[in-house]
């Protein structure tokens, strides 16, 4: 079944059509999007390494780049389990309204996951146009992703952390996003917060407002609304985690 990418196109694709997520993305579609729909050659390997540092990630940058590392992931076990390809067509499918978009995200993430890709040379891509609050968004999908058949595994938790590290995550930025997925003991909470169980409750209240500020949903805004609507998903897991710990120590 081959593809035009119009609905991609038309949800806006900047930086990875070039470096190596570009070379994937040319792979894929025999090296050139169709001349129709561009009105005109686009070699997507072509033009400048990496692109222009100033261009602005768009919905398509994002979830074009989402679907490759979820490939990544996926495989991290040497197996493709049926019930992660599931879970990544029903996310798309609640998260996107488009379903033109979601038939040919899928088609590009089963695509990939019959290739091998530099996964190092993605992130490193990536962690180039998105900013902090995207790639926390970024990391909990993948975590999300791994955790699809009730738990996430060494070898899933091990290919996120390289990711992690390499879209240019702290250890305890790591930490936070990983205690989401983690059960709820007062030392996890403790963690997603970014602090420790000996914190005040005045370092707690200042992490919480800087982590609130990170995790807003209008910080994704220019991502689109699909992405929006993830993002308070997630801005609720950082504020229960605060309202626990303020329940425990009674501020």
């Amino acid at each position: 079944m081959a593809i035009s990418y119009k609905t991609i196109i038309g949800a806006g694709l900047g930086w990875v059509l070039l470096g190596p997520i570009g070379a994937i993305l040319g792979g894929i579609l025999g090296s050139r999007l169709d001349e129709r729909e561009q009105g005109g050659a686009y070699r997507l390997s072509g033009g400048h390494p990496y692109g222009r540092p100033s261009a602005q990630t768009q919905m398509g940058d994002f979830y074009v780049s989402l679907m490759i590392v979820f490939a990544y992931v996926v495989k991290a076990d040497s197996k493709i389990r049926k019930g992660e390809v599931e879970y990544v067509k029903q996310y798309l499918m609640q998260n996107i309204s488009d379903q033109n978009f979601v038939q040919e995200l899928m088609y590009l993430f089963k695509q990939t996951l019959e290739r091998d890709i530099d996964i190092t040379g993605v992130i490193r891509q990536i962690s180039m146009y998105l900013d902090l609050s995207s790639r926390i968004q970024f990391l909990h999908l993948l975590f999300g992703l791994a955790q699809a058949d009730g738990q996430i595994d060494r070898a899933e938790r091990k290919a996120i952390e390289k990711v992690a590290m390499n879209l240019g995550f702290s250890v305890q930025d790591y930490e936070s996003v990983l205690n989401v997925y983690q059960p709820k003991t007062d030392d996890a909470l403790y963690k997603i917060l970014e602090v420790s169980p000996q914190a005040t409750d005045d370092e707690i209240k200042a992490s919480y407002k800087r982590l609130a500020r990170l995790y807003h949903p209008d910080k994704v805004a220019h991502l689109g609304p699909d992405l929006v609507k993830t993002a308070e998903e997630k801005f609720k897991m950082i504020n229960d985690a605060y309202q626990q710990i303020r329940t425990i120590r009674q501020f």
